[in-house]
């Protein structure tokens, strides 16, 4: 699949959200191409590649818009699903493209008993961060991994720690990990 890379220094995973503010023409004509075809692929930024992104992305659609008071574009967009970066290029206005395909992450789970805590830790920054649990309008407490993802995306530890819980067999080693961090 061909589509538009925007490297950023932002970890979003499967149905994660987040709040991009554009302002570069290249990347407005991008969310232009996204509104109406395929949406974008987000990578991880990554200064050491000559293209200044990591070897996969997460596949985004745009979930809404507006135009804020300082005339500059805010996108809200919605994590689908993880891509491998086969191959990247830039355009003549230096937007980068590429070539990806899609690689399965963790599959949904029901909430499971070692991950209760985390859930109430999560729906407690959930009450006490509007702006972000306005970003949720159906959040899913209920799945374990929903929860996990989350908390990967929020917590304050550096994306390459995180970008280890990419690949698909990663849930219960991330499960670990956060309940070790979240609850000591």
């Amino acid at each position: 699949m061909q589509l538009a890379i925007f490297p950023l220094p932002i970890f979003l995973l499967p149905n994660g959200v987040t709040r991009l503010r554009i302002f570069e023409q290249r990347y407005i004509r991008m969310v232009k191409e996204a509104v109406q075809g395929d949406g974008f692929a987000l990578s991880l930024y990554q200064e050491d590649n000559e293209f200044g992104t990591s070897g996969w992305a997460t596949w985004v659609k745009i979930i809404d818009f507006e135009t804020l008071p300082d005339g500059l574009l805010s996108i809200d967009i919605q994590g689908q699903s993880m891509m491998k970066i086969d191959e990247v290029w830039y355009e003549e206005d230096k937007l980068r493209r590429g070539n990806l395909s899609l690689i399965p992450h963790w599959s949904p789970e029901v909430h499971s008993e070692d991950t209760l805590d985390i859930c109430d830790e999560l729906k407690r920054v959930f009450e006490h961060n509007p702006q972000y649990s306005e970003l949720y309008r159906e959040p899913h407490f209920e799945s374990a991994t929903w929860v996990c993802q989350r908390w990967l995306e929020i917590l304050p530890i550096e994306n390459q720690e995180k970008a280890q819980f990419i690949q698909p067999n990663s849930f219960n080693q991330a499960k670990h990990f956060l309940n070790n961090i979240i609850l000591g």
